[in-house]
């Protein structure tokens, strides 16, 4: 590679902000940008400031921009098109590195219809994935519940549907190649191309490698004929929980449940798949478009009653959530956009995943529509935390989780408010960093303050379940999800964390694509602490509490044992 290529990237490495919603702004005239999640507020709440911006539109541009900045010694780091990712997985070290945005390298989906597989650009977001394998009469069968993601960010952080089936529900198990771009010696150009099959053993760090490994250039997927999905949604007492999950997990193809914990209820999504030839024309609606000022308005009404921490209002309206779901088919309309009843049935594509509230619009009347957390809006900030458990302890699992509700079930009203706690089958996986056995995710969603110093009505009983199931059942976080203090002790979590590392000291031996986080939560030595100890941190999951300070002692919130689990440490108003 000439240097001439690496001045021409560099030269344009800092422009100003692309278009609304990018998380991505620099300031115009300065050195200086920054980038965020797509909630706008990363886990520890501190900006993440870099020094340029690269916005490659291939491969070539791509190579460029990684030689560039590891000739001039920076840190690197990729972000895709929104940032979905709550921890800093997109952040790099230090001030001074040099963001890489895929937002633009989104152009190649070459099918090979004969090999049933894909080829697409890091920076291709799954809607468009999906929709051009359906033109061919192909689908792709696991999906996380939103489209919105890029390809690169859906496999390095081990994004994934639900399903035992086949390869299972993650994306990273339908990888069958994949390019990275990493960096090299200068007499090699400070950058080349590691291209890696099925046959390479490296593939298993490279399909779910959290961004270390280098810059995902291109993915190659295994895909299969299109086919139809039959869903079917049943509300049902709990008594039974523990018994039912694991038949429910092998007898449909892509079967969840949502657990609402206090009222002692779950709905099951019966889903498997049909022939094309199956009638129905049915569609999956959910994360479509909602107008901004009903968006305002109802973050507006969660904050009222969260500062008068009025737990009536929210039991009665988890209430009401939870009552009419099934009844209005929960996401799913039958053919002409309409729920008429059970099943629905609909292509693989139209069915998997829900999506369109990324794609802004603003209506002939100036009204705008968007995504329920976008964050230019006074929208909705909520913790998330998931946590898979192998199916081999799932039962005791649930068990202790109701032993924790019988204490006091209106304590766990507040998990109902984002649709409960979810339930998806996720298989055991040879990717280095996944779990390495059939497993159980436990995906809840919680209210968050805008103020690190404001605790959460009743935010001690997701704590308790989280700890629980971390620190009893040994549970692996999700990459892109949950708060810093969850990825303690990472080694025992996943399939080989040493392994893992072996692979990232030959891909990148000097640690370009690393940063702060990727090292503490990869345990390797000389890094930050994984969890963060400071004032309010055990209100902000970034730290276990150990002492009062960590809570809000002047708000009469102290570090206290788990009601249940003992060993637990959370934060807890003492009146």
């Amino acid at each position: 590679m000439g240097r001439v290529q690496i001045l021409l990237v560099a030269a344009v490495l800092c422009i100003g902000a692309l278009a609304q919603g990018s998380p991505i702004q620099c300031n115009p005239g300065s050195k200086s940008c920054t980038v965020n999640n797509y909630q706008g507020i990363w886990t520890d709440r501190e900006p993440c400031e870099v020094e340029s911006v690269a916005y490659p539109t291939n491969e070539k541009e791509l190579i460029a921009a990684v030689a560039g900045a590891v000739e001039r010694g920076q840190s690197i780091k990729v972000v895709s098109k929104y940032a979905h990712s709550l921890p800093k997985v997109a952040c790099p070290r230090g001030k001074s590195g040099l963001l890489i945005s895929t937002s633009k390298y989104d152009s190649t989906i070459l099918i090979d219809k004969a090999a049933e597989t894909v080829t697409v650009d890091a920076g291709v977001e799954l809607q468009y994935l999906f929709a051009k394998l359906a033109e061919d009469g192909l689908a792709f069968p696991p999906s996380p519940s939103f489209n919105g993601i890029s390809v690169a960010g859906a496999i390095s952080t081990g994004a994934h549907g639900s399903g035992l089936h086949g390869r299972g529900g993650a994306l990273h198990e339908y990888v069958v190649g994949i390019s990275l771009v990493v960096p090299a010696k200068k007499e090699e150009g400070y950058a080349k191309v590691v291209k890696l099959t099925s046959s390479d053993e490296d593939l298993n760090a490279a399909k779910l490698s959290i961004g270390v490994l280098g810059a995902i250039s291109q993915v190659t997927f295994a895909v299969e004929p299109m086919f139809k999905r039959s869903v079917t949604k049943q509300m049902r007492n709990d008594t039974t929980l523990e018994d039912d999950i694991l038949e429910l997990a092998h007898k449909y193809d892509f079967g969840e449940i949502n657990w609402h914990i206090n009222q002692g209820k779950t709905i099951a999504t019966y889903s498997k798949k049909v022939p094309v030839t199956t009638p129905g024309e049915g569609r999956n609606i959910n994360y479509t478009p909602r107008l901004a000022s009903s968006i305002t308005f109802w973050r507006g009404v969660a904050e009222k009653r969260e500062a008068a921490f009025n737990r009536s209002e929210v039991c009665e309206t988890s209430l009401d959530n939870v009552r009419n779901r099934v009844a209005t088919g929960d996401g799913y309309v039958n053919e002409n956009g309409t729920f008429k009843g059970y099943p629905v049935v609909g292509y693989n594509h139209l069915m998997e995943t829900g999506g369109g509230c990324q794609n802004k619009s603003i209506s002939p009347q100036g009204d705008k529509f968007t995504c329920p957390w976008d964050p230019e809006l006074p929208a909705h900030v909520f913790f998330e935390t998931a946590i898979s458990i192998p199916f081999t302890k799932i039962n005791q699992a649930i068990k202790d989780i109701k032993s924790l509700r019988d204490k006091n079930p209106d304590k766990l009203c507040v998990l109902n408010m984002y649709g409960g706690t979810i339930f998806r089958f996720v298989r055991g996986s040879s990717a280095y960093l996944a779990s390495p056995q059939d497993s159980v995710q436990f995906d809840m969603l919680l209210y968050r303050d805008r103020k690190s110093n404001t605790p959460t009505l009743d935010e001690d009983s997701m704590e308790e379940i989280k700890q629980l199931l971390l620190k009893k059942y040994n549970g692996r976080p999700h990459w892109g999800k949950n708060q810093d203090a969850a990825f303690e002790n990472m080694g025992a979590r996943v399939t080989s964390l040493a392994k893992f590392l072996r692979v990232k000291r030959r891909m990148d031996p000097h640690g370009y694509f690393s940063s702060e986080w990727s090292d503490a939560v990869l345990g390797i030595k000389g890094g930050r602490k994984v969890s963060i100890k400071r004032k309010y941190c055990g209100l902000e999951g970034l730290c276990v509490c150990s002492e009062d300070s960590h809570c809000a002692p002047e708000q009469n919130f102290f570090c206290r044992p788990g009601v249940f689990f003992k060993a637990a440490r959370v934060c807890r108003t003492s009146s």
